[in-house]
């Protein structure tokens, strides 16, 4: 695993316990990338790291939770710990929740920004000095909720919209320094995050309709094309963007 377009990088992806963030790592380390990986889910996490490790990769991990700052710079620390460098963070942990307005509890509402707002952006504070000194890169996962109004998912979609603002904003104050900042936004994924997951009694199914594209929904092995794209040297002219890849749903 010594060749490949990551050869020789250190690549911190959240979310890796499953579906899009288990996929990156396992393509990222046949790359030839070096592994940190970080979940809120233990067990999850350490079935990603065992085949890492099986198919001969280089990987090291940590279970906690990024809503926490604190926890946020220990994972960057654990990747220099490991490694002594820090070229790629792949920001793709997130929860999803449908509700209707009237049932959204603050509860509700602090989670999902903590896990997709709070935790993308204290992980690049964490992160951003050692990817200036690799002219490293970040790359954000948001969704094409950040583009189209969803009914049933306000506050999920405000917090992809925040995380996409934060990326061009952040892509913005480091121009002229040697970073990358982009964002990906897929479309509805077979993965984990939509298991046992209902949309609220008694919804209109009609409204919900316009945002289901009229394709199958990607598998994660289709978004880690992009998304290895966006963390390689490929893309080294490509800063404040953001790469849809949701199947056509924002298309019209």
């Amino acid at each position: 695993m010594s060749v490949g377009e990551l050869a020789g990088k250190v690549v911190l992806v959240t979310g890796a316990a499953s579906g899009l963030g288990r996929a990156a790592s396992l393509r990222f380390a046949s790359e030839g990338g070096r592994l940190c990986i970080v979940d809120i889910n233990a067990d999850g996490l350490a079935e990603t790291a065992r085949r890492i490790e099986v198919a001969g990769g280089k990987c090291t991990s940590m279970a906690g939770d990024l809503g926490d700052p604190a926890v946020c710079a220990q994972a960057v620390a654990t990747a220099i710990d490991a490694f002594g460098r820090l070229d790629v963070l792949c920001n793709v942990a997130g929860i999803l929740r449908f509700h209707a307005l009237e049932d959204v509890t603050t509860q509700d509402w602090n989670k999902l920004f903590a896990a997709n707002v709070s935790g993308p952006f204290f992980m690049m504070q964490a992160a951003m000095p050692h990817l200036v000194e690799s002219h490293g890169n970040v790359v954000n996962v948001v969704s094409s909720a950040a583009f189209l109004g969803q009914a049933y998912t306000a506050p999920y979609g405000a917090t992809k919209s925040a995380l996409l603002s934060l990326t061009k904003s952040l892509a913005m104050e480091f121009m002229h320094k040697p970073v990358r900042i982009n964002a990906l936004a897929p479309g509805a994924m077979l993965t984990g995050m939509v298991d046992g997951l209902e949309f609220p009694e008694d919804s209109d199914q009609s409204l919900i309709s316009r945002y289901i594209s009229l394709r199958p929904p990607s598998q994660p092995e289709d978004i880690v094309e992009p998304l290895l794209f966006l963390a390689s040297d490929r893309a080294r002219s490509v800063h404040g963007a953001c790469y849809i890849a949701d199947s056509g749903i924002t298309a019209g």
